[in-house]
């Protein structure tokens, strides 16, 4: 398949309603934005902002496909992120990507019932790379919250932690056909963010990025000097990142096949107004208020939704 006919961004998002939702011990050990919020029905409040952020995106025309959970399950406290186990390409390919954590692992016995909604949707579905496989015991690459595609230029960034590894990820590369651009990043409080998705976001013609985080003057330059070759590169401050999660959009097609940036409310007011101007010249701002989700699941908007790019049935 030729770059031309390879897409940034997609109409069509699967999304999984937070029927467990709560604050994930598990994850919690390399998940700075994570807190537990006392006296509050963390689930009701979680459910009411994700119906609410499936209207906003379907007022737009956007298809969302939601993935209703097995109440014969185990629990999945985050579950309402997957775009960290579940992603597809425009060959048909469905992407089972390893979690770190045992409970998150548990998300992927949901592959069978958003494999039913794909094809529902008349989607062709060629294959599953199941990479929990593929890369062998241990291996942990969190799908696009470890991987930013570039998928028309073929580059995958990845910000190196315990839920982005160095040797999957490169493997993943290698077999796709991407050239990875790996780096670190540090926190305020010193540690590697959990995932390369809450550092930087890639749309059709403009990506957005927080290069402060990035320590290594080499690996900064790096990614900077990649991200300027193929888009308009817009800079975010280690506080707009961290209080704001405005590294967390995501980029999606509406019904008339323009380009919309949804995210979080959060991060819309966490914006300057020069920095929204500059984003509303690449497409509309849909901002969604999803506190809850945030606060509890150390997660935004952008975790909540994963791109489906499968191609229609001939």
């Amino acid at each position: 398949m030729s770059n031309q006919n390879l897409r940034q961004i997609s109409n069509i998002i699967l999304m999984v309603r937070p029927v467990d939702f709560a604050f994930n011990e598990q994850t919690a050990a390399d998940n700075e934005f994570q807190n537990v919020l006392t006296d509050r029905n963390v689930g009701a409040e979680a459910l009411a902002e994700f119906d609410g952020a499936v209207a906003l995106l379907r007022a737009e025309g956007v298809q969302v496909l939601i993935v209703e959970k097995d109440p014969a399950s185990s629990s999945m406290p985050d579950a309402v992120f997957p775009n960290n186990w579940f992603g597809t390409d425009e060959l048909g390919n469905v992407h089972v990507f390893p979690m770190k954590t045992e409970n998150r692992r548990a998300e992927t016995s949901q592959l069978t019932q958003a494999l039913s909604l794909l094809k529902n949707q008349g989607l062709e579905v060629s294959q599953i790379q199941d990479w929990t496989k593929n890369l062998g015991d241990g291996a942990v690459m969190e799908g696009t919250g470890s991987l930013i595609l570039d998928r028309v230029n073929k580059i995958v960034y990845a910000a190196l932690s315990e839920r982005t590894q160095k040797e999957p990820t490169l493997q993943f590369a290698r077999e796709t056909g991407y050239d990875a651009v790996l780096f670190h990043t540090q926190s305020s409080k010193g540690a590697p963010y959990y995932h390369t998705n809450v550092v930087m976001s890639i749309g059709e013609k403009m990506a957005l990025v927080c290069l402060d985080c990035i320590p290594d003057p080499m690996e900064r330059e790096w990614v900077r000097t990649s991200l300027d070759e193929t888009h308009h590169v817009l800079a975010i401050s280690r506080e707009q990142l961290e209080k704001g999660f405005c590294g967390n959009l995501l980029q999606v097609q509406d019904g008339n096949g323009n380009p919309v940036t949804v995210l979080s409310s959060t991060a819309y007011s966490m914006l300057t107004e020069s920095q929204k101007k500059e984003l509303e010249t690449f497409g509309k701002l849909l901002p969604v208020p999803i506190p809850t989700i945030e606060a509890v699941g150390g997660g935004s908007i952008r975790c909540m939704m994963a791109e489906i790019f499968c191609p229609a049935k001939g």
